[in-house]
């Protein structure tokens, strides 16, 4: 299974969660998901995400569907990176009821680690909520140091 146990729970966290996009001429994109629900059985990860605030990165996500996902946690910058294609699907209530608690509880732990929550307001946006599930084909460490990139499982 690509996605263990211990890895959905770190996912599922709260854990600064960015994404990487590109365009037709390969311009990178990056945005910042408001949550995400891990779908173990079926190897894919809802992403919420602000299409007001992210426009080009659900823009292309809807042209090329490529999209890398860091999950980092802020106290010790513990990180992953998933890799794989995804679409845009329906956002349902629970997408809207978790983007909120999402957002509470990261504004909640980033203030605890010094920043003010004014700071990180623009980062955690919840207007015009979209989902993109990815489904995962490839995941690889990113925590800072010795192991940083390194392949911890590829989709056959």
């Amino acid at each position: 299974m690509l996605i263990n146990q211990d890895l959905a729970a770190f996912m599922a966290s709260p854990v600064m969660i960015i994404l990487g996009t590109r365009d037709g001429s390969l311009a990178p994109e990056i945005a910042r998901a408001v949550g995400a629900v891990v779908h173990r059985e079926e190897c894919c990860v809802d992403l919420i995400v602000s299409e007001w605030q992210w426009t080009k990165t659900v823009s292309n996500i809807r042209a090329n569907g490529q999209l890398a996902v860091t999950f980092a946690r802020p106290s010790d910058y513990v990180s992953y990176q998933v890799k794989g294609c995804a679409v845009v699907v329906p956002t349902a209530v629970e997408h809207v009821a978790l983007a909120g608690r999402y957002m509470e509880s990261m504004a909640s732990t980033l203030s605890e680690l010094g920043l003010e929550r004014g700071v990180v307001a623009p980062w955690l946006v919840g207007r015009d909520l979209v989902t993109l599930r990815l489904s995962a084909q490839e995941i690889f460490v990113q925590t800072p140091g010795a192991k940083a990139g390194q392949l911890i499982e590829r989709q056959p």
